[in-house]
């Protein structure tokens, strides 16, 4: 496993066929600061340019294979190539030398001091010039969140009279009953039911947007790092149901000082590099999964990790800088890291990758405590975990006891396993039915290594079951799909009433 840290660092790649020169000027502009690397002619500097992603390029003319200017007219050609300034050097004053196509043209033999002079101003220069793209593309960003703002509000005005009729209707349901049709009756609750919860979705949606969007400069205050990384779940929640299966792991996290738009805009970021890094429609085949903990010197740690195609070696240093990336063109402005960085670093943390080709790769997040603040192995509420490979299952959940629980979702059935046998859990809402694993397995399972948390599962059954089943749920805490908010809150209260004597 590959592992990089975020730097500010200054790249040399140093073009010279003359071994010995090539050598003492490496080591020369390497004592003033300068990661230099060397090459001995174009075609090979070509190549090492995707690799190093050299800030400057210094450039000896006269070379074999490829000479300075054959090497100019080939970088000019290549978009990913062509921005990256040259420091030209040549022993001939001639004026064909002189007229080479670079940033800065010096005469050898010249000094070290001069060189690194001459590198550090290019530098420079590139980028100021990069700084009107930086503010541009700040200022857009700003204006998205306003803009998604003023669309959160407008949503939430009428969204709001929905949810108060849409209660107020279920509410009256019962009382049509003495109409002699119970069967229509149950139909029509089921139906306002089901348009209770898209609606309840929704505005779940819109506090996730409303939190993406503050990201003004409001004092930090001390908060839990979820309810940020809950909100960029949300926003994110469709497209990852589409590449793959989705754990969230809750280890304890202190609380810290931050602003909760800012998290969420870092963790939304992270998210979608980690959904971006997995092919669509297998979501079976890979997993993204959500931690958050406590390292050991007390910090809060959320980690997002994928198992994707990782990240090349040589590009695994450049993933933090600003305009870097390794998709196609069009496909991403390569400042999602970089503004994820910044937001971590100006909150006195540091954020990390691991990554291995072939394997996936993993994003750490690591912010200090607040003054006081203690880890928790939750908000003091019951900790649920959720075993469904039903999307709309674990949203009517969320929705149900979301508010006074924390709730944990997995997707798979063997995952789910692991979590029951490290994590701290209260009760277990399990899928009686799922890919991989069947409810009874797990239960089995469960009875032999935590035979005190199997007595805490609800099972989830969609009501097609054999004989052997049937008998099975008869002896267990069961609710039959589609689950109904009052049911699943009544059997979760009693879980915990039993829990309590």
């Amino acid at each position: 496993m590959v592992q990089a840290n975020a730097a500010d660092t200054r790249r040399v790649l140093l073009v010279e066929d003359d071994a010995e020169l090539r050598e003492a000027m490496g080591e020369a502009l390497a004592t003033h600061g300068l990661d230099v690397t060397t090459v001995e002619d174009g075609r090979e500097a070509l190549d090492r340019m995707r690799e190093v992603r050299p800030d400057v390029v210094v450039l000896d003319l006269m070379m074999p294979v490829m000479d300075g200017w054959q090497f100019r007219l080939e970088q000019r050609r290549d978009p990913e190539l062509a921005d990256v300034p040259v420091v030209a050097l040549s022993a001939s004053r001639s004026a064909a030398a002189a007229a080479v196509d670079a940033d800065l043209f010096l005469t050898k033999p010249c000094s070290a001091a001069t060189l690194a002079k001459a590198v550090e101003h290019v530098i420079a220069i590139r980028r100021r010039r990069a700084e009107p793209a930086r503010l541009a593309e700040a200022e857009r960003m700003a204006a998205l969140g306003t803009l998604a703002a003023g669309v959160v509000h407008e949503i939430n005005n009428p969204l709001t009279y929905v949810l108060l009729h849409l209660n107020q209707a279920i509410r009256l349901v019962p009382s049509l009953a003495a109409g002699g049709e119970p069967a229509r009756v149950e139909r029509v609750a089921g139906l306002l039911a089901s348009a209770l919860e898209g609606a309840e979705r929704i505005r779940d949606i819109t506090r996730g947007i409303r939190t993406f969007s503050r990201v003004d400069d409001r004092p930090q205050d001390a908060m839990d790092v979820r309810a940020p990384l809950q909100a960029a779940i949300a926003l994110i929640d469709h497209d990852l149901r589409h590449r793959a299966q989705l754990t969230v792991i809750d280890r304890g996290v202190p609380y810290v000082f931050a602003d909760e738009g800012r998290l969420a805009q870092v963790f939304l970021n992270l998210l979608t590099n980690a959904a971006q890094a997995l092919p669509e429609g297998k979501a079976d085949a890979h997993h993204i999964r959500v931690m958050t903990a406590t390292d050991g010197e007390g910090r809060a740690v959320v980690e997002v990790s994928d198992t994707g195609a990782g990240i090349a070696p040589h590009h695994l240093p450049h993933v933090f800088e600003p305009f870097f990336t390794t998709k196609a063109v069009g496909d991403g402005t390569g400042l999602g890291l970089s503004i994820s960085h910044g937001i971590v670093r100006s909150l006195g943390g540091e954020i990390q990758v691991e990554s291995a080709l072939g394997e996936g790769t993993t994003f750490r997040v690591l912010l200090p405590a607040a003054t006081g603040g203690q880890a928790q192995p939750g908000t003091g509420r019951p900790r649920v975990l959720v075993v469904t490979d039903d999307p709309e299952t674990a949203e009517t959940v969320r929705a149900a006891i979301g508010a006074d629980h924390d709730v944990t979702v997995s997707t798979s059935a063997l995952r789910a396993v692991e979590l029951m046998s490290t994590a701290e859990l209260d009760i277990v809402l399990c899928e009686l039915q799922l890919r991989g694993l069947h409810g009874r397995e797990i239960y089995d399972r469960l009875r032999i290594s935590r035979p005190r948390l199997a007595d805490r599962i609800v099972f989830l059954s969609s009501g097609h079951v054999n004989e052997d089943e049937r008998a099975f749920l008869s002896a267990h805490h069961h609710l039959d799909k589609p689950v109904r908010r009052e049911a699943l809150r009544a059997a979760v209260d009693a879980i915990e009433r039993a829990s309590r004597t």
